[in-house]
């Protein structure tokens, strides 16, 4: 069985090739909410923040 790519992901990587997030949203049949979510989790963690909380983590 094949593991299917979540949709949020998949417009990840719509906006990565330089759509907007709602385009990618409507695109991929999803809330604009959800994708905008990703987005903010997504920055967070390559800022090593926690997604949730917003403070720094330590390694």
């Amino acid at each position: 069985m094949k593991r299917q790519i979540p949709k949020t992901h998949q417009a990840l990587d719509w906006i990565g090739k330089g759509m907007s997030a709602a385009q990618a949203a409507r695109k991929m049949e999803i809330s604009e909410s959800s994708v905008y979510a990703a987005l903010r989790k997504t920055k967070a963690k390559d800022k090593g923040c926690c997604p949730t909380c917003g403070h720094k983590i330590r390694n």
